[in-house]
């Protein structure tokens, strides 16, 4: 991820010096009783902006929020792997919406914790959480 990845307009309100907008992309079907899905990763680039495109402490902080998404992509896929088209219409609606609760509550501690990657430290071990997580579901990419 770059600067140059982040189009949207900076919101001069917020208090923040970056956003970066992502979504957990989510198609799940039975055809022919034949349960398929499919979890994205996705980075919204004309949402997420920076007031600061020289920081590189702040684009390794957005950067973290990224790879915490694709943590979150990889653990839905996991779970959605265990259901199939009999618990499709029963399960998936919750495997859902449980999954970006915790997104979103991660993605909120993360900065609570971080004060916003201003505490170096803790980034740092949030950084090496992250990414022994993405190796650990290295399988669910």
């Amino acid at each position: 991820m770059t600067w140059e990845d982040f189009k949207g307009q900076p919101d001069e309100e917020n208090k923040h010096h970056a956003l970066t907008a992502a979504n957990l992309a989510v198609n799940a079907k039975c055809k022919d009783n034949q349960y398929t899905y499919i979890v994205n990763c996705v980075f919204l680039p004309e949402q997420s902006w920076t007031k600061n495109k020289h920081s590189e402490k702040l684009l390794i902080h957005e950067q973290l929020h990224f790879d915490l998404t694709e943590v979150h992509a990889r653990q839905l896929r996991r779970d959605l792997q265990q259901l199939d088209c009999k618990r499709i219409k029963t399960d998936l609606n919750a495997v859902v919406a449980n999954a970006f609760k915790n997104w979103k509550a991660e993605q909120d501690h993360f900065d609570q914790a971080s004060r916003h990657g201003v505490d170096k430290q803790e980034q740092q071990v949030w950084a090496a959480g992250i990414a022994k997580r993405l190796q650990q579901l290295e399988s669910y990419q």
